[in-house]
């Protein structure tokens, strides 16, 4: 066979064999991607234990012990509110004055801190308009009609005297309320609110047993 021949030959065989990448067979498939890492739970004493891509929703549950000390709390801010309100026109002292305003200042944010809690865990929040006009005097340190009567009437010395043993009554009420939901509450910012009126008011008791001794 001669040379030109021979290499015809060779092409013809080359032509004849199949063409790589023509083959119809389908492209493999890709295992889906899990979402999340995988949450072994345990299982019953003895037992094994299970593995679930995520775990089971727990429903959330609201503490009666949080939801009461926040709307007693709010109402019990109120009526403190109602007698600060009254020192500027009728206390004589001016630490006095600057103490009503001092609980003024601090205690009106707290209330809407308590009403965005509540609202917050589906609850209703209680009205506080007609507060005044309740009696709340079961409430710890709550005064009562006749006590709100009294001061409101009073000026000068007179008035200074009454806010002050009626406030420190009523801020040591309020910081039994914070003990006791420290006691039984679980919500943690719940927590911190009563944590934090405790320590105000108990500084406030100091600085208001000092100014009665003053007068």
């Amino acid at each position: 066979m001669t040379f030109f021949a021979c290499r015809r030959a060779i092409a013809v065989l080359v032509l004849a064999l199949p063409i790589a990448g023509c083959s119809s067979d389908p492209e493999p498939r890709v295992a889906p991607t899990p979402t999340g890492p995988p949450v072994i739970v345990p299982g019953t004493p003895g037992g094994p234990n299970k593995t679930v891509s995520e775990l089971p929703k727990v429903e959330q549950t609201v503490d009666p012990d949080d939801t009461a000390f926040l709307s007693d709390m709010m109402i019990h801010h109120t009526q403190a509110l109602q007698m600060a309100g009254w020192a500027p026109a009728s206390a004589a002292n001016p630490r006095v004055k600057a103490l009503a305003e001092r609980i003024r200042v601090g205690q009106k944010p707290e209330i809407e801190s308590m009403r965005q809690l509540l609202t917050a865990s589906g609850q209703t929040p209680p009205n506080l308009e007609h507060v005044q006009h309740e009696d709340h005097s079961k409430m710890p340190g709550m005064a009562t009609h006749d006590e709100l009567t009294t001061l409101q009437n009073a000026r000068g010395k007179a008035f200074d005297q009454l806010f002050l043993n009626l406030m420190i009554k009523h801020h040591e009420g309020a910081v039994s309320m914070s003990v006791k939901q420290f006691e039984n509450g679980t919500e943690i910012r719940v927590g911190e609110l009563a944590q934090e009126v405790s320590a105000t008011q108990s500084k406030e008791i100091s600085t208001m047993k000092q100014l009665l001794k003053e007068l």
